[in-house]
């Protein structure tokens, strides 16, 4: 009896260690729970996965004066958080996917959902929801189930596992997910609600203003989806976003309620700012409008429409010709249209715009790799990563140059990499079983090739693992006797 006792007591001293260890003060609630990141990790991972999710939501939108303004209401509601010791950078992230997030240090609004808002309080709402997403440790508890910095690798690398060849590899920019940073359940959601309307509150904003931003979200939502003739259902992106949120009459409900529960509060002027915020939102309104025409360019190059596509970026770029993401999408058409000249054209033009607008880096490296420079596709590749650390795409082609070039040392990280976030890729287990082969590492080259053979058999690579298995596997039984 005592034997089939002792691995249950030492489970239970387990779980109480880690209840001592790893027991932490909520510093939004004041109790105590479970938290296996520490603050000082938190912010690390939050620092360390900045860069990913930059490029997740694609770069940057650039207006010093905007970002400025925008930067200080941010500040302020930052320093009356139950945390203003923590470092904080905010940023407009140059998508028209409607979306706001933060994670330890960086808080960030879509050019799309900006541009939809109607006044300053509607902002301040949306930005204090996303604060107390940080304030009550939601990302901290997610860490604690999976590290950042693996998710954005993985979210890209499932994207790709379904696609071939050129299909893969000419995927436009970041594959990325607005499902990086919205995985909060709803219970965090509602007290995410409940901290933001008390820091607009504290700042003299008219907290109604919060149920009017999700109002604002609701018509951006199903206005962006509309533009592209989609439904909520029919997006996987948007529906997926909108998941774990309350539905809006339970989410405007739960905000009155926290109204009519906030402590005597002033409310400055008209609580609203409407004039001065659209104001310093105008030209971000105007260049969002031309980017109505990138995101249907997107969306047929997508589907295949490369002269449909290409007919909505030049309107796009008659609107406005100084944003990068116009000329990189038609670097990829070229690249599709096996115009490689005038692709890296275009890719030099948005680095002539940003220098740093790692798309077009990325699409600077298939230039090379395509025409079978693969030493000149490595550095491009290399810069890549460095901008987009989590880059699923960059991580394959890197492998792929590697093992052109026959470097199957180097190549096996990237490729390895890669293959562990999308295990049923259709090629990437059958290049690491020949690089292990090449090294006569017999049996990580078996178990490669097996992996090819369940994920894709009949392909040329199936074909190829399976002649070098009946080769191999015979050997690997002799040496492991």
């Amino acid at each position: 009896m005592l034997h089939l006792l002792i691995p249950l007591i030492r489970r239970s001293v387990l779980v109480l260690l880690l209840l001592l260890i790893s027991c932490a003060v909520n510093p939004v609630t004041g109790e105590r729970e479970l938290m296996l990141v520490s603050e000082e990790q938190e912010l690390k991972i939050g620092k360390e996965s900045a860069p990913s999710v930059k490029w997740e939501f694609s770069g940057y939108y650039h207006d010093a004066e905007l970002e400025a303004y925008l930067a200080d209401i941010v500040t302020r509601l930052w320093q009356d958080s139950e945390r203003p010791h923590l470092p904080v950078e905010f940023h407009i992230q140059n998508t028209s996917i409607p979306n706001a997030f933060a994670l330890p240090g960086y808080v960030a609004i879509t050019r799309g959902l900006l541009s939809d808002m109607e006044n300053e309080a509607q902002f301040t709402a949306v930005m204090g929801h996303e604060i107390g997403h940080v304030m009550a440790r939601h990302t901290a508890q997610r860490i604690s189930r999976m590290q950042l910095q693996q998710i954005g690798l993985m979210v890209g690398a499932t994207a790709l596992e379904s696609k071939k060849g050129s299909d893969a590899l000419l995927t436009v920019g970041a594959v990325g997910s607005s499902l990086l940073l919205l995985k909060y359940d709803r219970n965090q959601e509602i007290q995410s609600d409940r901290l933001g309307v008390k820091y607009m509150a504290i700042h003299g904003y008219d907290p109604n203003e919060a149920k009017s931003a999700h109002e604002v979200l609701g018509r951006s939502v199903d206005s962006y989806l509309q533009r592209l003739g989609k439904s909520r259902s029919e997006d996987t992106v948007i529906s997926s976003l909108l998941s774990t949120h309350p539905r809006k009459e339970v989410r405007i409900s739960e905000i009155q309620d926290m109204i009519d529960q906030l402590p005597p509060y002033t409310v400055k002027g008209d609580g609203k700012f409407r004039d001065r915020f659209m104001s310093a939102t105008k030209k971000c309104r105007e260049i969002n409008t031309v980017y109505y025409k990138y995101d249907l360019a997107e969306m047929h190059y997508q589907q295949k429409k490369y002269d449909e596509a290409e007919k909505d970026l030049k309107e796009a770029i008659g609107l406005n010709a100084s944003q990068p993401p116009f000329y990189n999408l038609l670097g990829f058409i070229r690249l599709q249209q096996n115009n490689h000249t005038e692709a890296k054209t275009m890719f030099t033009k948005a680095l002539s715009i940003e220098p740093d607008y790692q798309p077009s880096v990325y699409g600077m490296g298939m230039v090379h790799y395509l025409g079978k420079d693969y030493n000149q596709a490595i550095q491009e590749f290399q810069k890549s990563l460095d901008l987009f650390p989590n880059h699923a795409p960059s991580y394959f082609v890197m492998g792929n140059s590697y093992f052109q070039l026959g470097q199957y040392s180097k190549a096996i990280p990237y490729l390895s990499g890669f293959a562990q976030a999308a295990p049923r890729h259709p090629e990437v287990h059958g290049l690491l079983g020949t690089c292990y082969d090449k090294r006569a590492e017999i049996e990580p080259a078996v178990i490669e090739y097996r992996n090819q053979l369940k994920v894709d058999p009949n392909s040329e690579l199936g074909s190829h693992a399976r002649t070098r298995l009946a080769v191999l596997e015979p050997l690997l039984k002799i040496y492991t006797k």
